[in-house]
């Protein structure tokens, strides 16, 4: 009998200041360590994604960002060593100064042009950072129902 898939859940981050978006490098954590890519995480039992989006940004960077400021970007369905659907949410409303919350995962943070990404930069989160540029300013419809926040 085929079983139905239990894929993770993840919320990603495309915090925006003019054409920059806030990238860091990842460390330590056994996933594309020494790659740049945005801050994430995933969403907690009982959390909706948007509100996922903003812990977890406040968590890594100490940006605050109210979720109903973020617009959603696109979803990725992706198959690593796990099913995983990924969720990306834009904004470039946001309160603090962004600094490294979280040393033992992550050892590189700042704001790069989306056109000149560092190197080495996860290319799954670069095709989302392509779907940023062609939806500028535009929200991809995303529904939240259900969740308590």
């Amino acid at each position: 009998m085929l079983q139905n898939q239990r894929p993770f859940l993840a919320s990603y981050c495309l915090v925006q200041v003019k054409d920059t978006i806030l990238v860091q490098r990842r460390a330590n954590t056994g996933y594309l360590d020494g790659f740049w890519a945005l801050p994430s995480g995933h969403v907690h039992e009982g959390e909706d994604a948007v509100s996922a989006a903003s812990r977890e940004l406040a968590e890594e960077t100490g940006l605050i960002v109210e979720p109903q400021d973020w617009r959603f970007v696109c979803v990725m369905h992706r198959r690593t060593d796990r099913e995983i659907i990924d969720l990306f949410f834009a904004t470039d409303t946001f309160a603090g100064t962004p600094r490294i919350c979280e040393p033992d995962k992550c050892d590189g943070l700042a704001f790069a042009p989306r056109d000149a990404l560092p190197t080495p930069f996860a290319d799954y989160v670069r095709v989302a950072v392509s779907y940023l540029q062609t939806t500028q300013g535009q929200s991809a419809p995303f529904h939240v129902e259900g969740w308590r926040r």
